[in-house]
């Protein structure tokens, strides 16, 4: 049995701002491929998020709305923005890149999005 332990990258926001995640690509014709991103919320499987090829255009599951999600592909990556960012964004992002008759292979990135807290301390220091 071989195992690879490879470290999740994290990207920090603050809440209301947007966050580019981006999956490399491999360097072949983007014809060929499909993306998937998903998200992980903890405690929870994974959750289409969209479905990119060039064949169409992206296909966005009904609870991730098209006005808050952006995805798009540019010189060999993907990228899957959250246009402004709110505490449930928080999460593990896959990136799965499906070619005919090989493995997929996946990428992942932590969202932390920070900000609630600090709110929610303004707010009690405001009303005590």
């Amino acid at each position: 049995i071989t195992c690879r332990y490879s470290l999740v990258p994290v990207k920090t926001v603050q809440l209301g701002e947007a966050a580019t995640l981006t999956c490399a690509l491999p360097i072949k014709e983007f014809g060929s491929i499909t993306v998937h991103w998903y998200k992980q919320s903890a405690g929870d499987g994974l959750k289409l998020i969209v479905t990119l090829s060039k064949s169409a255009p992206p296909e966005y599951s009904p609870e991730f709305s098209r006005k808050r999600f952006n995805v798009e592909n540019a010189n060999n990556v993907c990228n899957l923005t959250v246009l402004k960012t709110v505490q449930e964004d928080e999460g593990i992002y896959h990136c799965g890149i499906a070619e005919w008759m090989y493995p997929i292979q996946w990428s992942e990135t932590y969202l932390s999005v920070k900000g609630k807290t600090e709110l929610l301390l303004q707010t009690l220091k405001f009303l005590l």
